[in-house]
């Protein structure tokens, strides 16, 4: 067998796919190293059968049987792995390879296989493209049969009649929705003060609203004591005051992730990293060491399934093309949480909004969606909404939140946009189809071109303090 490559991808999920598939399209010697499941998280334990999960949520009828769903998910989940492990191991000039590996020298590694023996191989290039894993959280009395993080979650035979989510994230929030419509019931806890606690306010308080009207008790500022398996009672401490859970079956812990970086042997590479930030990176991808790259999870700036796939598509030009022109920065990383309502955002976070711009410089526009959009009322949506800020005058945007039915679908719109530098002023052209969710955009646009047509003297004071006050890296 070959020992020598062009490039190695050390991890077979999405963003390694990305990477070992299209390098190898392109004629290059691969070999892709893998050490459990091809496909990573999101076909195995993350977005494939979550969606495919929150579907079957959504289409459960009175009379079914929420076991159904389960299955349903496990087999669509296993379908897929099958195929693209099958796919992969088919590819024109790529060398799949199952084992873990570990850095022995910056341009070489150790793999060891199943059987625990162990091969070496070297690349003109190394991909790091290993993840991430769930952090755990050990509960006491809690017995392992109950335990659960996403992936075990989507190994269930059996739907449990009462789920207990640590968290109040994206995986939590996602399955508290889909579990409470299979008639689960769910309690959810966390450290947070509010669902979301990175998102905008309003988002928080939109999905909160939900998950009240849902019937799905959820405590903030909370965290677990010990589980009393004789009575399936989970005590929870609130401050100063103790919360007994009764009758729970299982408890769902999804607080985070942590990248799998521990393991690699990277200071045997010199690569510098740190296990909370991750791999040190330049915005091409590249380590500090020359032909050693690092996409996805392992990175400071990746956690989702689009925007390894996107670093990915970076990496494969910096390598197989390095002289063709490729933008310095990164590209605008879009996120959406596929809770009930869905949540979408892209750009500037509020305390990136707060530090990087002039308080007064930034118009912040709510639309909502009922009695504003005809669609909302035909499909009668109480809750939704669309935020932007942009900045005053020049209708700039620098960050959008769609609360909304379709908000993953809806938020591209905006991350062109903003890539794109189209500012309001041409949204408000544009024409939209009726009835839409997507005409509340155009409501954005009317807002902005009212406010700032009728107050252009304040519109311009404000914008030319923000131009002469904002940092010089903006």
């Amino acid at each position: 067998m070959k020992t020598h490559f062009h490039t190695i991808v050390i991890g077979a999920g999405s963003g390694g796919m990305t990477v070992g598939v299209g390098m190898a399209a392109l004629g290059k010697d691969v070999a892709m190293i893998e050490g459990h499941h091809v496909g990573g998280d999101c076909t195995n334990v993350g977005c494939v059968p979550s969606k495919t999960l929150i579907h079957e949520a959504q289409n459960f009828r009175a009379g079914m049987n929420p076991d159904d769903a389960l299955r349903t998910t496990v087999r669509k989940r296993d379908e897929l792995r099958d195929l693209e492990t099958e796919e992969v191991k088919e590819i024109e000039n790529l060398t799949f390879i199952e084992g873990m590996a570990k850095f022995i020298a910056s341009k070489k590694l150790a793999v060891t296989n199943a059987a625990g023996e162990t091969s070496e191989y070297t690349a003109e290039n190394i991909v790091i493209a290993t993840g991430a894993r769930p952090r755990r959280l050990p509960i006491e009395g809690l017995p392992a049969e109950r335990y659960m993080t996403n992936i075990e979650l989507f190994d269930l035979e059996n739907a449990p009649k009462h789920l207990v989510i640590v968290g109040a994230g994206v995986i939590a929030l996602e399955m508290a929705f889909a579990f409470e419509k299979l008639g689960t019931k769910v309690t959810m806890f966390a450290l947070d003060k509010r669902a979301l606690g990175r998102s905008i306010p309003e988002a928080s308080e939109a999905v909160q609203v939900s998950l009240d009207r849902k019937g799905i008790t959820s405590y903030y500022g909370a965290t677990a004591k010990s589980f009393n398996e004789a009575t399936c009672t989970l005590t929870l401490v609130q401050g100063e005051n103790e919360i007994a859970v009764e009758a729970v079956d299982k408890v769902l812990v999804a607080i985070g992730r942590v990248r799998n970086i521990d393991s690699l042997g990277l200071e045997q590479a010199g690569v510098t990293f740190d296990l909370r930030t991750g791999i040190a990176v330049n915005s091409f991808g590249e380590t500090n060491i020359k032909g050693v790259y690092a996409i996805g999870d392992v990175t400071p700036t990746s956690a989702f399934t689009h925007s390894a796939n996107a670093q990915g598509r970076r990496v494969v030009q910096r390598i197989a093309f390095p002289l063709l022109p490729i933008a310095k920065k990164e590209p605008l990383f879009p996120n959406a949480i596929f809770s009930d309502p869905e949540v979408a955002t892209v750009g500037l976070t509020p305390a990136q909004l707060e530090a990087s711009c002039h308080q007064n410089a930034v118009k912040r526009i709510r639309v909502d969606l009922k009695g504003n959009t005809d669609r909302a009322y035909t499909d009668g949506i109480e809750e939704g909404f669309i935020i932007v800020d942009a900045v005053r005058l020049t209708g700039q945007i620098l960050h959008a939140t769609i609360v909304a039915p379709h908000a993953s679908e809806m938020i591209s719109f905006f991350t062109l946009a903003m890539s794109q530098k189209i500012s309001l002023y041409k949204i408000y052209r544009l024409v939209y189809p009726y009835p839409t969710f997507s005409s509340g955009i155009l409501k954005v646009a009317d807002f902005f071109m009212r406010e700032t047509l009728t107050n252009l003297k304040t519109e311009i004071g404000a914008y030319l303090r923000y131009r002469f006050a904002r940092p010089k890296n903006n």
